[in-house]
């Protein structure tokens, strides 16, 4: 990732929101980060792109009830970022330290932001975006 303060603690669009269908995870890279967006009913989540078992790549799960599922060996993470399965163990209770980084995310104006830091103010206003009058080339 990249170390620099204003870039971290800033929006970024990172996705075109109606192409990110319910069910199907995104992979996308913001500062060189890679991100896996996900969305569960009107949720949008933004995670790091990595599952803390074997490193695989979330973005190529499945999310299933409300979960988000790794394709390697199916660790599964709540809407929290909260490791909540071990398949292989079906009986051990993943430890409170098992979960993933989460960005804080947004979807404004038909887009999907993400921001890696702490933003000290909110996404740009951009009125004639939300005019159905307007129309962007």
């Amino acid at each position: 990732m990249l170390n620099d303060s204003v870039l971290l603690n800033d929006w970024h669009v990172v996705a075109y929101a109606p192409d990110l269908q319910e069910g199907k995870p995104v992979a996308v890279r913001l500062l060189e980060e890679d991100i896996v967006l996900w969305r569960v009913s009107d949720k949008i989540h933004a995670w790091r792109d990595l599952c803390l078992h074997r490193g695989t790549r979330l973005s190529l799960g499945r999310v299933e009830n409300e979960t988000l599922i790794c394709p390697y060996h199916g660790w599964t993470y709540n809407e929290e970022g909260q490791c909540i399965r071990f398949p292989a163990h079906p009986d051990q209770k993943p430890p409170t330290t098992a979960r993933t980084k989460m960005y804080r995310v947004q979807e404004k104006y038909n887009w999907i932001w993400v921001t890696l830091g702490n933003p000290e103010h909110d996404i740009a206003i951009f009125p004639q975006w939300g005019d159905p009058a307007f129309h962007i080339v």
